[in-house]
């Protein structure tokens, strides 16, 4: 009996050894909110997801937990991840403006220009009132401003092998110049679209009317 009764003692001891080593949704989520403050970004993301994993079924996961996992994927340069954590913030209404900016901007790390583009000419018109919409604007600016760039010294390049080219080959020479110019000037005409001022995209639009006026 006395055996039993140690063997039942150990088991039961055992049990609320287990027992007490359960954590919860919530353990798991103020762990991950200790990792962020200690800028553990990927314990933290870890532990956040730990928290999906045992988050009560049928109840939406918390917004706020979301954007902070969302916010640990992208200082980890785990793009997927944050833009799935981005855009479940959003769809929660949850800093909707905020959240489609790093979308963007992860799209942009990913080097899927258009895909990127396409998102952020979509959000900068349902969030023309946030302050976030500058920094939308710039991205796409600067995106514009690329893609023009290219054609364009392109075409300047091809312009230049002029000089050492024979008379016969002018003709030839200006029109594969003009049409790269062509193909740069609807680039820099975007950019004016979201940075009226912006001089280096005036500039080189003045020059590609130029040339394709035949000035």
């Amino acid at each position: 009996m006395k055996y039993l009764l140690t063997v039942s003692f150990v088991l039961f001891a055992l049990a609320g050894s287990v027992f007490a080593q359960e954590k919860s949704a919530a353990d798991y989520k103020n762990e991950g909110n200790d990792a962020l403050r200690n800028k553990d970004y990927q314990k933290a993301l870890e532990l956040y997801e730990e928290s999906v994993a045992n988050w009560e079924e049928g109840e939406p996961v918390e917004a706020a937990m979301l954007y902070n996992m969302a916010t640990c994927a992208r200082r980890i340069e785990n793009y997927d991840k944050a833009i799935k954590y981005y855009k479940q913030t959003k769809e929660q209404d949850f800093r909707p403006d905020i959240a489609s900016y790093y979308i963007a901007y992860s799209l942009n790390k990913q080097d899927k220009g258009e895909e990127m583009e396409s998102f952020l000419v979509d959000a900068v018109k349902d969030f023309g009132s946030s302050k976030y919409v500058g920094h939308m604007k710039k991205m796409l600016v600067t995106y514009y401003l690329k893609q023009g760039s290219e054609p364009f010294n392109e075409a300047s390049q091809i312009l230049a092998s002029a000089q050492n080219a024979d008379p016969s080959q002018y003709d030839e020479i200006n029109a594969r110049a003009n049409e790269a110019f062509a193909k740069a000037k609807p680039w820099f005409e975007k950019v004016l679209q979201y940075d009226a001022d912006n001089a280096s995209a005036k500039a080189s639009l003045q020059e590609i009317n130029s040339r394709l006026a035949g000035e």
